[in-house]
């Protein structure tokens, strides 16, 4: 199953970096069997991640009202999940909403998405990234041979609905 992690974000807004930052991570370690990209401020290039992937996992800074650190792993689309939830992926007002609105426009096929948020506390721009998001950094790292088993449950449509995991949650990416 060809997987590819997208991690977005902003580098220099404090927690909103936390997708490029799980991706230069998971870079750095090495054998992840996945294809790694990263989309500071993603726009249309978003169509084009999707391409020749079976499933494709995006990983952002989310804002929901959960404590910061929170991980929200949730197959996309969600009817949990509203554009404002998510948040655009970019400054530029287009973000998976629109990528897949454009996908279904242009009549090709998506391939599996699914979103690993991380509830941010900060977007200060110039500030590091908190410590509850460094611990969900951390975490997603540690696991992501896991995370990477979980998505083959999503590629065979049998993981129907997110999952939530609050900081210090030992049993993420969890299972079916």
């Amino acid at each position: 199953m060809r997987v590819r992690v997208v991690g977005c974000g902003n580098p220099l807004a404090g927690d909103d970096s936390v997708g490029l930052e799980i991706v230069r991570r998971l870079r750095a370690k090495g054998e992840t069997e996945c294809d790694l990209v990263v989309l500071p401020q993603p726009g249309v290039e978003l169509l084009d991640a999707l391409q020749g992937a079976e499933v494709v996992l995006f990983i952002d800074a989310v804002s929901s009202g959960a404590p910061p650190g929170t991980l929200h792993l949730t197959p996309l689309p969600s009817p949990a999940l509203q554009p404002r939830t998510l948040g655009a992926l970019s400054g530029h007002a287009w973000g998976l909403p629109e990528m897949l609105g454009l996908t279904a426009a242009l009549g090709r096929r998506a391939p599996r998405l699914v979103l690993l948020g991380i509830e941010l506390a900060t977007v200060e721009p110039g500030t590091p990234r908190s410590e509850a998001v460094e611990g969900a950094v951390q975490t997603v790292v540690e696991k992501f041979s896991q995370l990477r088993a979980m998505l083959t449950e999503v590629n065979a449509g049998r993981w129907p609905s997110g999952r939530l995991f609050l900081p210090g949650d030992a049993s993420f990416p969890g299972g079916q």
